[in-house]
């Protein structure tokens, strides 16, 4: 009776250790999935700052941009300036 309690208590030590390792484990590996993405959130927009795109933005891409209306002063300001050949 007494060996059976004992063995039966080194497994559940067993299984506790077992179980406590893969805590670690799934824990480091959680650590390190988090470290990568960061990582890689922070070279893509590192990129996006200041490397040029690798090609033009299509036109529904430019669609997205979703750019302030001008005001008054600067749709005035920034008319095309009229020159004597325009006239002509």
């Amino acid at each position: 009776m007494e060996e059976e309690a004992r063995k039966f208590a080194e497994e559940e030590l067993l299984r506790k250790q077992v179980e406590e390792q893969r805590q670690k484990d799934l824990a480091h590996r959680l650590e390190v999935d988090r470290v990568a993405a960061v990582e890689q959130a922070r070279r893509k927009n590192w990129a996006k700052t200041f490397l040029p795109p690798p090609s033009p933005p299509s036109d529904e891409e430019m669609n997205l941009f979703d750019y302030p209306p001008l005001t008054k002063r600067q749709r005035v300001r920034y008319l095309p300036k009229e020159t004597p050949e325009a006239r002509e």
